[in-house]
């Protein structure tokens, strides 16, 4: 049935749909405060369950647990909320873009190469290219951030060396994509079937899973020196909803 249902409203009216049912799940739980969003400041008696996990999706702003854990991480360790600063947002999260669009500190430019997030946060970006091929010249931005995208381009080395190469000196790129135990796996998508697997296993064409203790070497062999924090562990992490999210991995150009 409700397959039946997503095939006559579209996707757009799916995603409303589905955002009319989150806020009327959201106003039952906002009677309590036993969990808090530090994006939006919202609290709750729990965050709603988000696929398989428990205590996950801010029924306000939408944000997930890595979303919440950046978010803490650049406000208690980082500059980013005080200073001036050019950003590059690729395939921008709900949670953030209006508050990153209004922040007068802030010159912020998003950027997808499939416009895929038009339905989820309601605007285009400003730019459509790739995270392996940016269109801007060398040193141009404070700061980039890319969640889940490394994982999506079939060279990664390309990206991250465009990250490098756009980013000013001293500059940070925000980077954050699964990892799992033990080593990094490559997928080979270069047939029909392979691509029609990857799409029915993960939603998307998905070109790796990098290892944990890999993704930080990964990132590093370019020409960066990566912080990979585990302040996850100074928090409340229910309070927070932080889930199993350890590490936060921040980037800086040399």
């Amino acid at each position: 049935m409700k397959q039946i249902v997503k095939n006559l409203i579209g996707r757009k009216g799916a995603n409303q749909l589905r955002s009319v049912e989150t806020v009327f799940k959201g106003w039952k739980l906002s009677f309590g405060n036993a969990v808090e969003c530090p994006i939006c400041r919202h609290t709750y008696s729990r965050f709603l369950p988000f696929r398989h996990r428990k205590n996950a999706l801010c029924p306000n702003c939408r944000s997930l647990e890595r979303h919440r854990l950046i978010h803490l991480y650049l406000r208690d360790k980082t500059d980013f909320f005080t200073t001036p600063k050019r950003i590059l947002h690729f395939a921008p999260e709900k949670c953030w873009y209006k508050q990153f669009k209004s922040n007068p500190l802030f010159q912020y430019e998003t950027a997808d190469y499939m416009v895929s997030f038009m339905d989820n946060i309601g605007a285009a970006p400003d730019h459509v290219m790739s995270i392996d091929d940016i269109k801007f010249p060398d040193n141009s931005f404070d700061v980039i951030i890319a969640i889940g995208i490394l994982l999506l381009v079939p060279d990664d080395a390309k990206a991250i060396r465009e990250l490098h190469r756009t980013l000013k000196p001293g500059g940070y790129a925000v980077l954050e994509d699964p990892i799992k135990s033990g080593p990094t796996e490559e997928y080979d998508l270069s047939t029909p079937e392979a691509k029609a697997a990857s799409r029915q296993k993960y939603g998307h064409l998905q070109y790796r899973y990098y290892g944990e203790n890999e993704y930080h070497k990964r990132i590093a062999e370019f020409g960066f020196d990566v912080v990979r924090s585990e302040y996850a562990q100074e928090l409340d992490r229910h309070r927070y909803g932080l889930g199993g999210h350890r590490y936060v991995h921040i980037a800086y150009k040399r």
